[in-house]
């Protein structure tokens, strides 16, 4: 996993379902109008969740192809490895979900993520001599 890269999509994620839910919660005051300005920024918002979800999903599925054994710093055993990358495709699926769903729920999971995120590459910095 190319550190910078991952961890800045995943704060990238994070912001950006933050802003999601704002957004929402500003749609839902508004009476949930059909059409208008606040309508196409809560569209435009869920859009760049997604979008972000998506070159994430894009950057573990290449590095599982690639190298999966330094994807997420544990180089034994592969299990390990593929469960990691499991649970951090599983957590953008929900991610995903909620974006579409629930967004009041995306602040404390799109948090979540980029923690998992950074716990995975302090792993990686440790084990790397």
């Amino acid at each position: 996993m190319r550190e910078p890269s991952m961890l800045r999509l995943a704060q990238e994620l994070e912001w950006l379902g933050c802003e999601l839910e704002f957004y929402g919660h500003r749609h839902a005051l508004a009476g949930f109008p059909k059409a208008g300005p606040i309508k196409d920024d809560f569209l435009k918002k869920k859009r760049g969740v997604k979008v972000t979800v998506d070159k994430i999903e894009r950057e573990l599925k290449a590095s599982v192809r690639f190298n999966p054994s330094r994807l997420v710093g544990i180089e034994y055993p592969m299990n390990s490895t593929l469960e990691s990358v499991a649970e951090l495709l599983a957590a953008l699926e929900d991610i995903k979900l909620s974006a579409d769903e629930a967004v009041e729920e995306l602040p404390p999971k799109v948090r979540n993520f980029t923690r998992m995120v950074d716990n995975y590459l302090d792993a990686e910095r440790v084990s790397v001599p």
